[in-house]
């Protein structure tokens, strides 16, 4: 993948020289991507919301309920693995699908710079939902590149409760030279507010807390960083400790409350009458679902070329100034 995507900047960029255009706006090859949206991809987190979320919201108590939603998010992590990359969404773009459990998702692109995504999932009976928005953000390294998501992430149940948590942070390396490699990094933090819960799990924590003396780093193993760490708290005092590792398994005080590969994820199933800007009715997705390379292509660089249009009108033909009175 990586020889790949060089010789096609190289070759794209000498294109764009010789015909004298714009060397800023150069498409990606599609042979470094699935054909499917970033709206798609999202909802590989979601896989075991109808286990899970659904084990939450019929919990006895409000321990247990925070627990069982903190296992959701970190069920899904190793869901986000994936060496392809998703298609970016368009402005406007959207997703409708279902879960087998009869779980409705809604997704929609509702910004391009900065890129965002507004999202809702409706639990069976309306026994849980699930809302936010996230604008992504990476900064780039020589070899890689470090982001995450950024924005609110809220667990709403039928008795009024809610939990909100954020996404820890994705690293990535090997994207010029050597292998590809994805992990997850800095912390996920879960808040119960009413209930006055709380917890804070740290990701590859070896690393986060790198700032050792050489002797002791010398000495020591470094855990798998894959590993994590954090505590549950009430009203300010640890009541539980997470341990764990995202590809493997959770514990809560030594009990194992998930184990990777114990539960096939669930996928979603597109609506039958979905609207027109559903992404899976994209022109270069369909083609390179199809295997038409060429045609997949040229549709995507059309489809960013008219992207880039419309934004310049938006840009010129926006809302003026109030003229003073």
């Amino acid at each position: 993948l990586n020889r790949t995507v060089i010789t096609h900047l190289v070759t794209s960029l000498g294109k764009n020289i010789m015909e004298g255009k714009s060397v800023i706006n150069i498409s990606l090859p599609v042979t470094i991507f699935e054909p499917r949206s970033f709206l798609q991809r999202m909802t590989d987190h979601w896989s075991y919301a109808p286990l899970y979320l659904n084990k939450a919201a019929q919990a006895k108590n409000a321990v247990e309920r925070f627990k069982w939603s903190i296992v959701f998010v970190i069920s899904g992590l190793h869901q986000g693995c994936r060496q392809r990359k998703p298609f970016n969404p368009i402005l406007g773009e959207t997703y409708q699908a279902t879960y087998p459990d009869g779980t409705k998702i809604y997704l929609e692109q509702i910004s391009h710079h900065p890129p965002v995504s507004q999202y809702e999932l409706f639990g069976p009976n309306q026994s849980w939902k699930l809302t936010g928005y996230n604008e992504y953000k990476a900064s780039f390294r020589p070899n890689g590149v470090v982001g995450g998501q950024y924005g609110p992430n809220r667990i709403e149940f039928k008795d009024g409760s809610v939990i909100e948590y954020s996404m820890p942070k994705v690293s990535i390396s090997g994207m010029v030279i050597g292998d590809w490699l994805f992990w997850w990094t800095d912390k996920a933090v879960f808040t119960d507010s009413k209930n006055k819960l709380s917890a804070e799990i740290t990701f590859d924590p070896d690393a986060a807390n790198s700032v050792m003396s050489y002797a002791t780093s010398f000495f020591t193993t470094k855990s798998p960083c894959d590993t994590m760490t954090g505590s549950v708290m009430k009203d300010g005092k640890k009541i539980h400790q997470i341990e764990g590792c995202w590809l493997s398994k959770l514990k809560f005080d030594q009990k194992v409350y998930w184990k990777i590969r114990q539960y096939l994820p669930f996928v979603p199933e597109e609506m039958k009458e979905s609207l027109t800007s559903q992404c899976t009715k994209r022109a270069d997705l369909v083609a390179l679902l199809k295997g038409d390379i060429d045609l997949s292509q040229s549709e995507k660089k059309r489809l960013e070329e008219k992207q880039r249009a419309d934004r310049k009108l938006r840009k010129e033909m926006g809302p003026k100034k109030e003229e003073e009175h």
